[in-house]
C-alpha cells in the first residue's frame, strides 16, 4: 500500500491563518482595514481626448 505524501506543517499554518483572516473579514471585525475609499475630482481641461480626423 503507497502511503500519501505528507503535508506541509508550514503550508497548512499559511492556509489556516488566510482563512482565519478571510472570515474575521466577512464578519466585520476587519471592517475597514481592507478597504480604501478613493476620493477625486477630474476636470474637463484634465481629460485627454483624441483630436478629430483631418
Amino acid at each position: 500500500m503507497k502511503r500519501s505524501r505528507p503535508i506541509s506543517v508550514a503550508i497548512l499554518g499559511l492556509t489556516a491563518i488566510a482563512a482565519s483572516a478571510v472570515l474575521l473579514e466577512h464578519a466585520g471585525t476587519f471592517a475597514g482595514a481592507f478597504r480604501t475609499e478613493i476620493l477625486a475630482r477630474v476636470d474637463d481641461a484634465d481629460v485627454a481626448r483624441p483630436r478629430p480626423w483631418p
